[in-house]
């Protein structure tokens, strides 16, 4: 019995509809929880010498892998047990390879040659990410420790031995030094550990390009190859006919029962039923589109051609993919600040807002921050605070458009973008709260976020090192992680605050 795939012809995405495409995810990707391994060490030698001390360590170390499971609830642990002999450490490095572990955080409850370690990690098909993990069973030496108290507090010899040793051999790792019931240690562990997680998601991902980037943004401008090489995502370009053919099979019959719940859901100003729906039909047809085509990401330009072919903004239904599928969308072919949406959204849980800077305000050393429409009603205190008003800016359309009304809830919040410098990019990672504010009548999404430095010397800061004039800002602090995933990036970051 002949296959799918031999009774259909194989295509171009671009050649036609008919058959199966050659060079188009056609199955959605497995998707896997990342494996991240935990290597606890103890040395053989000690068990014989002071009976005492192998249910002490085994104990500490049971407790710590408690302890990194609770701080990595989207990660898997694998934790084969204590790594006392060269037999122990071949089983715990087959178990790490057999499950395709992602980085491994190394633990030592004594001291432990490191050539067994070695053993273990070296087991590995591909080089995982490691974090040495220095700790010991109190913040400070206890005068009364004996001899054996000091052999359980030992770590620190196998560490440095490690440190050195992979200094010598070229290998990178990130290290984290605390008191082995510090939760924050943990916290950080697994900071690092979201950032390595990132990245290889990102290398994986196909983001959706649809236009290109907006006439003239030349900060926006991007090399493909560049983008892979140090960004991680392949950037797939979609005509637009592609998105108009499931405009075009798209109802607005099938939009009817969602606008009704959005007319209910926000009270509204200066709109009609028919903005309504004919922003959700094209909602409808993007989501549509990154489904058929496997997508992780979409960036389009949405002015002058899509919007006055659909008679409608594209901004409405970039708001809906992300509030309800968690999938991130942005706008004028701004491909880095996709990335820092993904980013941010992976980082914080939190909904991303796409945004452009705005103006300074002394009174409350702050800058006001305006979008263009790419954001969830998410980003204000409650629905209440939402309003469902027309499009601010017009492209040709008939009609008011749809979009919302608000202002950014108050918190801490991580700001950043990328800069393509043409041999490699630069990362941008800020800081500050968004305040309490008035929400402005601009039928747009905004914010009023204070800093920390003098608001015109951060804005004189931010322009003396060059940057995009969109910024993607979440709430939640961000902050490592941006940074480490910076340095797997192989790009280096500007810090403004």
């Amino acid at each position: 019995m002949k296959s799918r795939e031999e009774k259909l012809p194989i295509t171009s995405f671009d050649a036609g509809e008919v058959g199966i495409f050659g060079d188009v995810l056609t199955r959605e990707p497995t998707r896997r929880r990342p494996q991240i391994g935990f290597l606890a060490l103890g040395y053989f030698e000690y068990w014989r010498m002071y009976p005492e001390l192998e249910h002490q360590v085994r104990a500490d170390l049971q407790a710590a892998s408690e302890r990194l499971a609770q701080a990595l609830p989207e990660c898997d642990l694998v934790f084969p047990g204590m790594v006392d002999t060269l037999d122990r450490a071949e089983e715990a490095g087959e178990l790490f390879r057999q499950a395709q572990v992602a980085a491994i955080v190394v633990m030592a409850g004594t001291y432990l040659p490191d050539f067994i370690t070695m053993h273990a990690i070296n087991k590995c098909a591909s080089r995982p990410m490691i974090i040495l993990f220095n700790s010991q069973t109190g913040n400070d030496v206890n005068p009364a420790d004996d001899y054996v108290a000091t052999m359980r507090n030992s770590a620190l010899i196998a560490i440095t031995q490690l440190s050195g040793s992979f200094r010598k051999m070229k290998l990178d790792y990130d290290t984290v030094v605390s008191e082995a019931s510090d939760l924050r240690a943990y916290q950080e562990i697994a900071s690092l550990l979201r950032a390595g997680n990132a990245v290889k998601a990102l290398r994986a991902s196909t983001y959706g390009l649809i236009g290109h980037v907006f006439r003239g943004m030349y900060d926006l401008e991007f090399d493909r190859s560049k983008v892979k090489g140090f960004l991680g995502p392949e950037v797939m370009t979609i005509q637009a006919e592609h998105l108009l053919e499931l405009w075009r099979e798209t109802s607005e019959k099938d939009c009817e029962q969602d606008a009704e719940a959005l007319e209910k859901r926000f009270k509204s100003k200066n709109i009609k039923s028919s903005d309504v729906l004919a922003s959700l039909r094209l909602g409808l047809a993007m989501r549509r589109l990154y489904k058929k085509f496997n997508l992780d990401g979409l960036c389009f330009l949405g002015q002058h051609y899509i919007e006055k072919v659909c008679a409608a903004p594209a901004r409405m239904g970039a708001s809906k993919l992300m509030e309800e599928d968690g999938f991130m969308v942005s706008c004028e072919g701004d491909i880095g600040g996709l990335v820092m949406m993904d980013l941010l959204y992976k980082f914080t849980g939190n909904q991303p807002f796409q945004a452009e800077w705005g103006q300074f305000d002394l009174a409350n050393n702050a800058l006001f921050l305006l979008g263009h429409g790419i954001g969830a009603p998410q980003l204000a205190k409650n629905d209440d605070e939402v309003l469902l008003t027309g499009s601010p800016e017009e492209w040709g359309f008939e009609g008011s458009g749809l979009n919302y009304e608000l202002i950014l809830k108050p918190g801490e919040v991580t700001m950043g973008h990328f800069l393509n410098l043409g041999d490699s990019y630069q990362m941008l990672i800020s800081r500050g709260e968004s305040i309490a504010y008035p929400r402005l009548p601009c039928n747009e999404l905004h914010a009023m976020i204070r800093v920390k430095s003098e608001v015109r010397q951060y804005l004189k800061e931010l322009i003396n090192v060059g940057c995009a004039h969109h910024v993607v800002l979440a709430a939640g602090d961000a902050w490592r992680e941006l940074q480490k995933t910076a340095e797997l990036m192989r790009i280096k970051t500007v810090v403004v605050e």
